[in-house]
């Protein structure tokens, strides 16, 4: 198991960011209000982990298009690392799945804290609980 974890981070490219702040920033720059970002990336965030929890019950043909659709939508909010390792994802053996999920869900909480984190930086703090 930690083989999994541990390799399927490790073939993350490195200068995969957990958020590239330069899509934050640009969402920010569109919307002007960061209520309206972070209401953004709360939905986000929500989706992101109901797709994960749903993998252990999926047949290999819906996980692969879970795993493309956070993929996706991943690279949409700037969670790179997310991204990349849903990608990475996508050809797994339904004998991973256990081990895929706990991967996916510490990129997810890593996001999570960096966005809380973000949004605290500019000055318009977030409810983490609300994400």
């Amino acid at each position: 198991m930690d083989q999994l974890k541990s390799g399927a981070a490790s073939a993350i490219e490195p200068s995969a960011k957990v958020l590239d702040v330069d899509v934050l920033q640009d969402l920010l720059g569109s919307l002007g209000q960061p209520v309206a970002v972070a209401a953004i990336y709360s939905k986000f965030i929500a989706n992101a982990a109901g797709f994960i929890r749903e993998l252990s019950v999926l047949d290999a043909a819906a996980r692969v298009e879970t795993l493309h659709t956070l993929k996706g939508s991943a690279a949409m909010v700037g969670a790179e690392r997310l991204a990349a390792l849903a990608a990475r994802l996508e050809p797994q053996s339904p004998v991973q799945v256990e081990q895929a999920i706990q991967a996916l869900e510490i990129e997810l909480k890593q996001f999570r804290a960096m966005v809380v984190a973000q949004f605290d930086a500019l000055g318009a703090p977030i409810q983490s609980e609300s994400i």
